[in-house]
């Protein structure tokens, strides 16, 4: 029982405990001068008062023991108090400046909760983070990086850096997958495309092991490995690589068209492009019915995804389900 309370003890927090020590000194004088001394400490609260001021150095002089015996109390007080009390506070210092040194470096778990998990430092993540804070401020973000050394954030309560491999589980709890919104996986700067598919594929299975129900996007550089990220259950697949030379080819022959496309994903622009489940109040309507009472609020509908196949400016008559999801244009905000 003893050796159970003595390794209890030691895995108590240093500031913990020192903070209960001094609990019980403070309210061991304040017992003892509130029994030596009743008629100048009258209540126990006073006596506390006392020995605070005491203990700090403050010394507001409005409770002064007059007894021989509380005057030594206080000289024991002083003596013991202040030494506790300043080693609190240099402890308290040195685990804020510990702390702040592990945040920076990224050995400290997470804590967030409906967060937004990113894999991988690079320019596309930075503009990500950057798109995210400026869109929804409210929303917490949560980096993952093995080759950075130190935090690229600075001074901000809603970003975090993890460092560690991210097709590891444990580097993964410690960006508290399990609370996380989504989770995106963007491209490493491996030596060659394949080996960043590859890491990337392999991340993506080992977050769907740990949380299966956990929403994951991967950015994927090459064609040959997307059916491999569909089967490793990516439940979003970016094929940037693909998309860039789509939109390339387009611009030679339809000039501006890279623009739109980009003014259309931008999430502060209007109107902006959006994917919504499909409203109660428009299950069972037709293609063309819910686009009339679109564009009375100001929405434009462009197509609907069934099953996951999307399908843009479907005929009219088809029929919204529940389980559709909605491609719009919003104009408001």
């Amino acid at each position: 029982m003893i050796h159970y309370t003595i390794r209890l003890y030691d895995r108590i927090p240093v500031l913990v405990r020192l903070s209960f020590i001094i609990t019980l000194i403070l309210f061991f004088f304040a017992f003892l001068l509130h029994h030596l001394e009743p008629e100048t400490f009258p209540t126990f609260f006073e006596a506390v008062w006392w020995a605070i001021v005491t203990s700090t150095t403050v010394g507001y002089g409005d409770f002064v023991p007059t007894s021989t015996l509380g005057r030594l109390a206080g000289m024991v007080l002083i003596l013991f108090g202040i030494g506790f009390v300043l080693f609190f506070v240099q402890n308290l210092a040195s685990a804020t400046v510990d702390e702040k040194r592990h945040w920076q470096k990224g050995t400290i778990s997470s804590s967030f909760n409906n967060h937004y998990i990113i894999v991988n430092w690079n320019e596309r993540s930075r503009q990500f983070i950057e798109q995210i804070q400026r869109a929804y401020p409210e929303r917490s973000t949560v980096l993952i990086d093995n080759t950075l050394s130190d935090s690229p954030f600075y001074n901000s309560n809603s970003l975090q850096f993890i460092k560690g491999n991210p097709s590891f589980q444990d580097t993964l709890k410690k960006a508290n997958i399990r609370k996380a919104r989504a989770l995106i996986i963007t491209a490493g700067l491996e030596e060659t495309e394949q080996s960043a598919d590859a890491q990337s594929i392999l991340t993506l299975l080992t977050a769907k092991h740990y949380c299966d129900d956990i929403y994951i996007t991967v950015e994927i550089l090459t064609s040959e490995q997307l059916p491999n990220a569909r089967h490793a259950g990516a439940d979003e697949i970016i094929a940037s690589n693909i998309i860039s030379s789509l939109l390339m080819t387009e611009s030679l022959e339809q000039q501006g068209i890279a623009e739109t496309i980009a003014l259309l994903l931008d999430v502060e622009a209007t109107p902006f492009l959006r994917s919504i489940p499909c409203p109660e109040e428009w299950i069972g309507n037709t293609f063309q019915e819910i686009s009339t009472q679109a564009q009375e609020d100001a929405k434009l509908l462009l197509g609907i995804s069934k099953n996951g196949q999307t399908t843009l400016n479907p005929e009219g008559s088809t029929v919204i389900h529940e389980d559709d999801s909605i491609f719009l244009l919003d104009s408001s905000r």
